[in-house]
């Protein structure tokens, strides 16, 4: 059973819409929720007149529209999963590098090198699974900070992990 709404209400609704006010706004001022809303737009709910009133066209229509996937390759989101990880890495370096975190701030950037870490290790598990590497060519192309290879990125990753577990286990040393 539909709910009972006050005339006034539903032509001031209908007006409203008409009008092109928002309908966020239109629903504060009348304080009719969202599906009742539209069924007044529908027409039906009487506005006075006596009559149900004719629907109001919709402004847009909302349902059915879908948006078209996303057709990047596999190896495009790898390569910014990459540049990713290596922009997070270089965000906790300077967090540590200016040695003025909390001890919460340290554990989550520990957690996060933690994740970063074995987020890596897939990444180049997939890079080894396609048989892929980059050429020199497309190395060259891409914006990266520096050259060192996914090696040296690994052992430098690892001893920034290293570091900040000791540095971690050293403060709760202290601290008990």
């Amino acid at each position: 059973m539909m709910e009972t709404i006050p005339p006034e209400t539903v032509a001031l609704a209908r007006r409203s819409y008409a009008e092109g006010v928002s309908v966020s706004r239109i629903l504060a001022e009348t304080g009719i929720s969202l599906g009742t809303f539209y069924a007044v737009c529908d027409g039906k709910f009487d506005d006075g007149g006596g009559a149900k009133p004719a629907p109001l066209p919709r402004r847009r229509i909302v349902m059915g529209r879908r948006r078209k996937a996303v057709r990047a390759p596999r190896v495009s989101l790898v390569a910014r999963l990459w540049r990713t990880a290596e922009r997070q890495v270089r965000e906790i370096e300077t967090r540590l590098d200016a040695d003025a975190q909390e001890p919460e701030e340290r554990e989550r950037d520990a957690r996060v090198l933690a994740v970063l870490v074995k987020t890596l290790r897939e990444l180049q598990a997939f890079d080894d699974a396609k048989g892929k590497r980059k050429s020199k060519e497309k190395a060259a192309q891409e914006p990266v900070s520096d050259d060192r290879d996914i090696d040296e990125f690994r052992r430098d990753l690892a001893r920034k992990i290293d570091q900040l577990a000791a540095q971690y286990s050293a403060e709760g040393d202290r601290g008990a």
